[in-house]
């Protein structure tokens, strides 16, 4: 019983995954898919188009006739109802047949064997057919191989590389927003100017690489274009929607855009190319006395649809950045807030300007959680404005008493903006706050 134990357990190490037929490094073994000629059909994924390239198996053992060697794969399904065949590079040494296949493996068997058959190499040949099981990008193919005895017993202890990626999806046209918008809109000039003379740009970087499955590739030269968009307010970036009342204008790449009705997108049609580039987006606003209006605060997104004369598919929502209105703010490294009453924390915003100005809150506490919120009402102009105790803790969902450091930003010109603080501990007075 102890033998027939020993022997039992020394079977079943040798059945595992370091049994197995080495996949050999032999030639360009992997293959790459696009995932954009996948995604809109110009490749069908259906065991009609998408194939392996050769996969090579290097023996490990001496083989004999009726011996099994199984290669399985993952990430795609073999064709069930084809045919494949293994290949030798030496027909008098070994030959193997072909016996079935699955959606994950097929199954052959040693028809021929001689002397030196652990020297030789078995070849999946190129064009086998595959379907993929996602076309996700960064998606794998993976190949393993085993081999055993007609009994079921596993030879060949070769294994070092008994599994190799053998095909990967990858986006073959790719976007990156690589210089964002970072713009501020000047409250001193009526918000009808950017507070830099510079004009802000945005620019996406676009690279190209060619599947080296050639079916796959998504080719946008000749009969190919790229159409560029960006979402966001076009108020005061109006020149191709109505030009004859302002001749602000977002530039895509080196084409004016043309503006939806709406005035809250516009895209232009950059042509055809083959090689990485970069396309920027200028954003110019009028400058006429009488013609320059209003800038809206806004994020920018932007879209890219790609057309192969034929096929489009399309890469959308890259962040691109924002306008945001300067202003004047303050920063109170010690505000006691929500302590139901105990202490009662109260601020004054004075406004002596012409504009109203958006009041934003931001904060940490004392364990570092963070805290960012606009309130529902304005510093108005010409008036005193107060931000309570509960005003901040509805701002920031606050359900427990704590202590923020908070910065107060009123998007107003700084010099018409002045700032009040106390708070109240109990019934013993009033405690003056100090800025930073």
């Amino acid at each position: 019983m102890f033998k027939k134990t020993l022997i039992a357990a020394t079977l079943a190490a040798m059945s595992t995954s370091a049994m197995a037929v080495d996949v050999n490094n032999v030639g360009t073994l992997s293959y790459t898919y696009g995932n954009e000629a996948l995604t809109n059909g110009q490749t069908k994924n259906d065991f009609t188009a998408v194939e392996l390239n050769a996969v090579v198996l290097e023996l490990g053992a001496a083989y004999s006739v009726g011996d099994i060697i199984k290669v399985n794969i993952t990430g795609a399904e073999f064709k069930a109802d084809d045919t494949y065949a293994l290949d030798t590079s030496d027909a008098l040494v070994i030959e193997v047949g072909f016996l079935s296949a699955t959606a994950n493996q097929l199954v052959f068997r040693v028809t021929t064997a001689a002397a030196g058959t652990d020297a030789e190499n078995l070849t999946l040949a190129a064009g086998s057919k595959i379907k993929l099981d996602t076309l996700a990008v960064d998606a794998k193919v993976t190949v393993s191989a085993t081999a055993e005895t007609s009994t079921g017993i596993t030879i060949d202890a070769q294994g070092t590389d008994d599994s190799k990626v053998v095909g990967t999806v990858i986006q073959q046209h790719k976007f990156v927003v690589t210089t964002s918008l970072n713009e501020k809109i000047d409250v001193s000039e009526e918000r009808k100017e950017l507070d830099s003379v510079t004009l802000d740009t945005a620019t996406v970087t676009y690279t190209m690489t060619d599947p080296t499955f050639a079916a796959t590739d998504f080719d946008t030269s000749g009969a190919g274009e790229i159409t560029m968009k960006a979402t966001g307010s076009y108020t005061g970036f109006e020149d191709a929607q109505n030009s004859s009342t302002n001749l602000g204008v977002i530039t895509l790449g080196t084409i004016d855009s043309t503006v939806a009705v709406d005035l809250q997108s516009g895209s232009a049609a950059l042509g055809a190319t083959a090689a990485s580039t970069t396309f920027d987006a200028v954003f110019t606003p009028d400058t006429g006395a009488t013609t320059k209006v209003v800038l809206n605060v806004s994020a920018y997104t932007f879209d890219f649809t790609l057309n192969d004369g034929a096929n489009s598919t399309s890469y959308t929502g890259l962040a691109g950045g924002s306008f945001v209105l300067n202003g004047s703010s303050a920063q109170y490294a010690y505000v006691p807030v929500n302590y139901d009453g105990a202490v009662t924390t109260q601020f004054e915003i004075g406004n002596s300007g012409v504009l109203d100005g958006e009041i934003t809150l931001t904060a940490f506490d004392t364990v570092g959680n963070t805290y960012s919120a606009v309130l529902p009402f304005n510093a108005e102009a010409g008036k005193l404005t107060k931000v309570s105790d509960a005003d901040i803790s509805t701002a920031f969902a606050l359900t427990a008493g704590t202590k923020l450091n908070l910065t107060i930003t009123v998007n107003a010109p700084n010099e018409d903006i002045t700032y009040g603080a106390y708070s109240n501990r109990g019934t013993t007075g009033r405690m003056a706050i100090s800025k930073l």
